[in-house]
């Protein structure tokens, strides 16, 4: 159940984006790995049941974050690099 609870924050798929981004840039393995990270929240998303009203808008913006935060980490890394 603590592992569930960790994936349910949007700031863990934002940081594993966002290093995915940094990491890897833009590339055929980075594109992969984002499609299995997309899948693995919506696997967390079936897991976690049914959205309660006040907090299912903390729940669905996972899948936001990691791509955001993705964009923005291959973007630093076109600017740092």
């Amino acid at each position: 159940m603590f592992l569930l609870t960790i994936l349910k924050i949007p700031f863990f798929w934002a940081a594993v984006g966002f290093i995915a981004g940094v990491g890897l840039g833009v590339n055929d393995i980075s594109v992969w790995l984002i499609a299995i990270l997309l899948l693995a929240f919506l696997v967390v998303v079936k897991i976690s049941g049914p959205a309660n009203e006040k907090s299912e808008g903390f729940l669905f913006s996972g899948g936001s974050a990691l791509m955001l935060a993705w964009i923005l980490g291959f973007a630093v890394r076109g600017i740092m690099f």
